[in-house]
């Protein structure tokens, strides 16, 4: 009885400052409409410019040329990223002048003959120096393209070589030069691997706002259990902490009581923030109710552990809720809520798999992708272990709490 008794009185301080409440249930919806709609293109794209356009002057008109060309436009890298006006030369130069475009690539004519013949007629890349980011990704890309030709004129030149000295009589030679530089141009042309393709990191396929829901939704739910925190310091002051301590397992209850009602309080602000999220930005609600269930239960009982642990540290230091709000927003920094973990250093990424902030956030994101063969029982567990740990600080840090 006494239990239910605190837990009750509890929830009522809590609802004391009913705007205060109320704002951290309603602010992240707000600031999950703001990253999605205005962040999420500077946070997650791989393009640190703007789209742009360059000329391709093409006056040697042959297989191989178009197929440098179309290099420029089919890479993953450069898709929907640039866009190519295949025009003359006087053309290309007059969108220079006005500022039209990045830069003009000009093939030569003889260009392809001349790999044939060894002469390799360069190729000429005029930039725009108002417009350097851009002229400077799209020469890069030019730049790909060509040592991938010359990488397969240097294969030509050793198959014909090694057929010459084997023997070869003219006539053979010169078919083996014509099929292999068909053969070797079209294979180095025709590469899409210019780029290497790492995984940073694995988010399940999920909307924007579904994406910021679930990062969003552990950051504010932390910041309650900072505000929570103070109340028992509060009640120090008061002298409400040493009459428990007077009674037999006073203590113990009140703990155990601030513990759950903080619990609950989260529990329900975690569901609410998704509900209410989910129904504004038509998040996935599909998945099975029990992955919910796992996902918001190891997710408040982390951050009711750490909210714990700062109301201990606030009884023998004034500086616990400063300390939470500052740790509060550091976790959530490593923990890819504010920023997206990929674009994360390494060691960053590593110190976040001590965060529940990491694992409450990728448990809500498999939830949302819909894909039921995600378990977010791996999650689950890592906040449970987490939760754990905080709490054991804790309890080692109760025998301070005494001392005057």
């Amino acid at each position: 009885m006494r239990l239910i008794t605190i837990i009750l009185k509890e929830w009522m301080l809590y609802w004391r400052d009913k705007k205060a409440a109320l704002l951290l249930f309603l602010m992240p919806l707000f600031f999950i409409w703001l990253f999605a709609q205005a962040l999420s293109p500077y946070l997650f794209s791989s393009r640190y410019s703007q789209t742009f356009a360059i000329a391709f002057v093409d006056e040697d008109q042959t297989l191989n040329t178009q197929m440098i060309s179309q290099q420029l436009e089919e890479l993953d890298y450069m898709k929907g990223f640039i866009t190519v006006h295949r025009v003359d030369r006087k053309r290309a130069m007059d969108m220079l002048a006005q500022n039209q475009i990045a830069g003009c690539i000009i093939i030569p004519k003889g260009f392809t003959a001349s790999l044939y013949s060894g002469d390799n007629f360069p190729v000429t890349f005029i930039g725009n120096r108002s417009q350097k980011v851009q002229a400077d990704q799209a020469k890069n890309q030019l730049i790909s393209a060509t040592n991938d030709l010359s990488a397969g004129q240097s294969g030509v030149k050793a198959v014909w070589y090694a057929a010459r000295d084997g023997g070869a009589t003219p006539q053979q030679l010169d078919r083996i030069l014509k099929e292999s530089v068909f053969d070797f141009m079209t294979r180095a042309l025709g590469r899409n691997e210019i780029y290497d393709e790492v995984t940073l990191a694995t988010i399940p396929d999920v909307s924007f706002p579904e994406y910021f829901t679930a990062a969003l939704t552990i950051v504010f739910v932390s910041f309650l259990g900072v505000r929570g925190s103070r109340l028992l310091a509060e009640e120090k002051e008061l002298g409400v902490l040493d009459r428990f301590r007077t009674l037999p397992g006073g203590v113990l209850s009140l703990y155990v009581g601030k513990f759950i009602a903080m619990f609950l309080l989260l529990l329900l602000q975690t569901a609410l923030i998704v509900g209410m999220a989910s129904l504004m930005f038509k998040n996935y609600l599909g998945a099975a109710p029990l992955s919910f269930i796992l996902v918001f239960f190891g997710t408040a009982f982390s951050v009711a552990a750490w909210s714990f642990l700062l109301a201990v540290i606030g009884l023998f230091s004034r500086g616990a809720e400063l300390l939470g709000y500052v740790g509060t927003f550091f976790l959530a920094l490593i923990g890819g809520n504010i920023y997206p973990l990929f674009s994360l250093s390494e060691s960053l990424q590593t110190a976040s798999d001590f965060t529940f902030n990491k694992w409450a956030m990728h448990g809500m994101l498999k939830v949302f992708s819909g894909n039921h063969s995600l378990s977010v029982w791996p999650e689950t567990m890592m906040l449970l272990a987490i939760g754990g740990a905080l709490l054991v600080a804790a309890v080692v840090l109760l025998p301070l709490t005494g001392r005057k």
